[in-house]
């Protein structure tokens, strides 16, 4: 990891905020919540949601429970069912990863979104779990 411009780092070549007041993580815990039933409809699972605390020594264990994540710094939801699966990683900085497995095919396909506001993480959710059923 690099630093870059204030409030700027640099991992693998790719520049990424760090301030992590540019989302909240609960608002997206909540939309991926309202999403899950819908999910089911289609075939789909979802993993139970995971949280890292920004305020432990690295490296730092994916948490289950919300209330044991002070500054949250990233949220993690897993999407699943026989078409494939999509995993998605929100982080408070402003972005996230996201990785499609499709059976029969070899290499996942990953994506990294900045996102400006938390809403916007709703598209991204639709969007990709829109390829797996």
């Amino acid at each position: 990891m690099e630093k870059g411009a204030p409030g700027i780092v640099t991992v693998g070549g790719v520049e990424r905020r760090i301030d992590l007041s540019n989302l909240d993580l609960d608002r997206a815990a909540e939309m991926v919540v309202a999403r899950c039933v819908g999910w089911r409809e289609c075939g789909l699972m979802a993993t139970e949601l995971t949280w890292v605390d920004n305020d432990v020594s690295w490296p730092a264990p994916l948490l289950r429970d919300r209330g044991q994540a002070s500054r949250p710094m990233s949220l993690g939801v897993r999407v699943y069912g026989h078409a494939g699966e999509a995993e998605f990683v929100l982080y408070a900085g402003g972005w996230a990863d996201v990785i499609v497995i499709h059976p029969g095919i070899d290499e996942p396909a990953s994506e990294y979104v900045e996102l400006d506001d938390v809403e916007e993480f709703g598209s991204v959710l639709d969007r990709v779990v829109g390829l797996l059923p």
